[in-house]
């Protein structure tokens, strides 16, 4: 069962004080008293609060900046303030600034305990979401796809995400890690392409010192690291066969021994494996141990490229314009139309990566608030391109047409047949031909609240 909520009362007024103490815990809150900022700020740092009422008059510290405090060091908390009519312009500056809203006296019951319910409520929707909080998107395939690894993500099952270059792999599994039970303990990444045999298999079981030359003290590995936690494998087909088998028995036994070590010490860890090729593939050519790949393939999500997601081009590049934009320190704060309308036409090999770098040039050579067209052509300009053949043209075009298609009827063949005036055996065909899975495009209906309620108290799992 989901916890009651933990509130904190801050009230230098004894006599209020107790009296919204009584309203909170006749409603069956658990709640914290404090009659003074510095007793409420030991407060939150021993206990878990998820509200907290604060009077805008309490002493030694007041409330604004009690109030202050808490948005800056505690910005999960949510926040009423409790005014009266002399302090309440500043009551108004706090709401502006992110708390949830205010409360006068004489406090109306009734009125108390609604406003706190929808205090908590909406500091519920906002955990809800802060797990996928990274990936910016709004298109039918990508909320498809994270409703997918929300559910994953609470099964706490081992999976393989698949995906082009720059599509963001990465992301979509912290975002698991975050959903999932895990989401306290670490969240390590390896990748397996990047270091020669003997430094993978130091990095992912760790040695003890002596184990080889130049191991001059004890290092822990990633599975050691990532205890109770999520370790990605990044390109998992580059990881040396001999290693597979060795993180084949790990898995399955649940327990790690470091090289040159005589200890096993016990394991817990959700493994999530990614790549940019089709790992089933890779397994019927040898590259991936079969036994490996049906224990990591529970489940396979499958991230789109950006070309499959056309309608999250605007909203990446303004998050991404945001964020270059505080980074380098530039008053740039928008992109033109005929910017938006160019990037939304581009092809984008290197996925979501290129469009960021593509942003991250063009605001570091603008000049004024709103970036230009030209600057987005001239920084496309300077990523690596390639004139495709002919063939390599139509093959591309054939296939947004056919994402196109798909995404406009939701995946129903039927339907997409009938507009693209051929059987559907042909496009079954010419769907085969360029990978893509009418399943990937259907928009799952969102289940009523009451049912997610349900499943949560089940699962025992938030946010």
């Amino acid at each position: 069962m989901t916890a009651t909520p933990q509130i904190l009362l801050v009230d230098q007024n004894s006599e209020q004080l107790q009296q919204l103490n009584e309203y909170l815990v006749g409603a069956g809150y658990r709640v914290r008293t404090a009659e003074s900022g510095d007793e409420a700020l030991q407060l939150l740092d021993s206990r878990k609060i998820e509200l907290a009422l604060c009077d805008l008059r309490t002493s030694a510290r007041d409330g604004l900046t009690l109030s202050e405090l808490i948005q800056h060091d505690y910005p999960a908390i949510t926040r009423i303030l409790i005014v009266n009519q002399q302090v309440l312009p500043e009551a108004l500056e706090a709401t502006a600034q992110g708390a949830f809203g205010i409360l006068t006296p004489p406090f109306d019951r009734a009125h108390l305990l609604d406003t706190v319910r929808a205090a908590l409520d909406a500091a519920n929707q906002r955990r809800d979401q802060r797990w996928r909080a990274e990936i910016i998107a709004r298109s039918p395939i990508m909320e498809n796809l994270l409703d997918q690894a929300r559910r994953v993500a609470v099964s706490d099952v081992n999976l393989i995400i698949s995906g082009p270059d720059g599509s963001g792999k990465e992301q979509l599994a912290k975002a698991i890690h975050e959903a999932s039970r895990r989401s306290h303990n670490p969240f390590e990444v390896l990748s397996c392409s990047d270091l020669p045999e003997q430094m993978l298999e130091s990095e992912l079981f760790g040695h003890s010192r002596g184990a080889f030359s130049g191991a001059n003290s004890e290092q822990q590995g990633v599975l050691s690291r990532a205890q109770g936690g999520t370790l990605l494998l990044r390109d998992i087909c580059d990881l040396p066969l001999a290693l597979q088998a060795k993180l084949l028995t790990t898995l399955k036994s649940g327990r790690t021994r470091a090289i040159g070590s005589d200890k096993d010490e016990p394991v817990d860890v959700r493994v999530i494996a990614s790549s940019q090729r089709n790992l089933e593939h890779a397994m019927l050519n040898g590259e991936i141990d079969e036994s490996l790949y049906y224990l990591l393939n529970v489940v396979n999500l499958d991230v789109p490229s950006l070309q499959e997601r056309a309608e999250d081009i605007p909203l990446l590049a303004r998050h991404f314009l945001a964020q270059e934009a505080s980074k380098q320190s530039r008053r740039v704060r928008n992109l033109s139309p005929g910017a938006i309308h160019l990037l939304g036409l581009s092809a984008w090999p290197g996925n979501v990566a290129q469009l960021k770098k593509v942003v991250a040039q063009a605001v570091s050579n603008s000049t004024s608030p709103v970036i230009s067209e030209s600057l987005i052509s001239q920084a496309m300009d300077n990523q690596e391109r390639v004139i495709p053949s002919f063939n390599e043209a139509r093959a591309e075009f054939e296939r947004r047409y056919l994402i196109k298609l798909l995404q406009i009827t939701e995946g129903n063949v039927t339907h997409a047949a009938r507009i693209a005036e051929r059987n559907r055996t042909d496009l079954y065909k010419l769907l085969g031909k360029h990978d893509l899975e009418p399943s990937r495009f259907k928009v799952r209906r969102r289940r009523a609240k009451s049912d997610a309620a349900a499943t949560q108290d089940r699962t025992g799992t938030q946010g």
